[in-house]
């Protein structure tokens, strides 16, 4: 294998718990209601951008935007991303992997959280939510990212955290790993389909990448 591609969120960043964090505070805010980890993770598909559109009116836009990156950085600083998924990192980079993310999240948000936890210097390619028309599970973001990258389905898998990244993963014709190794993810149980692969532990799934 000389390619694996990535979703972002619950995946390779503990990013979760800020997302939700972000979202809370900013609902609580400009709508002054309460929303639980379930009701904000059903709201996931859109980039932040378009969940808060579809959520506030249009008046308070701008400022919500605005209130929700300044949290959502701010607990950056608060939490930092899991030591052992830097290592495997470290890892798959030195052993000349090329890594590449599709994410749904937008544009400034996956910045903020590459450079803010380090991560941007491993991948080689990032395709974000609003980069792409149709967003996981459709695989346009799969095929973008590969096309960069000059990769092909035979040499390249996806891996991810949820229904959709299995989906999008199995539409653009590549193997499928589902993970479900960070305390808070998209998965609590089954994957619906199944991936080809699963892994509950990052040890396990970097040697078998590398071969151990």
């Amino acid at each position: 294998m000389r390619t694996i591609l990535f979703d972002f969120d619950g995946t390779v960043a503990d990013t979760l718990p800020l997302i939700f964090t972000a979202f809370r505070s900013t609902f609580q805010q400009f709508l002054q209601e309460h929303y639980t980890d379930e009701q904000i993770v059903a709201l996931f598909g859109p980039t932040e951008t378009g969940i808060l559109q579809n959520k506030l009116p249009s008046h308070v836009h701008d400022n919500a935007l605005a209130h929700f990156y300044r949290v959502y950085t701010d607990e950056h600083s608060r939490i930092q991303n899991p030591e052992n998924i830097r290592n495997m990192l470290d890892e798959l980079h030195t052993a000349g992997i090329q890594m590449g993310i599709v994410t749904g999240k937008g544009r400034k948000s996956a910045d903020i959280s590459l450079r803010e936890w380090g991560l941007d210097k491993y991948f080689s390619v990032v395709i974000t939510g609003d980069e792409v028309t149709d967003p996981k599970p459709h695989p346009e973001g799969i095929f973008t990212a590969m096309k960069q990258l000059g990769a092909t389905p035979e040499d390249t898998i996806f891996v991810g955290d949820s229904d959709a990244d299995v989906l999008a993963g199995r539409a653009a014709g590549l193997q499928t790993v589902g993970v479900d190794w960070l305390l808070v993810t998209q998965k609590s149980g089954k994957f619906a389909p199944e991936p080809d692969y699963h892994f509950t532990d990052v040890r396990a799934f970097t040697d078998w990448i590398l071969g151990r």
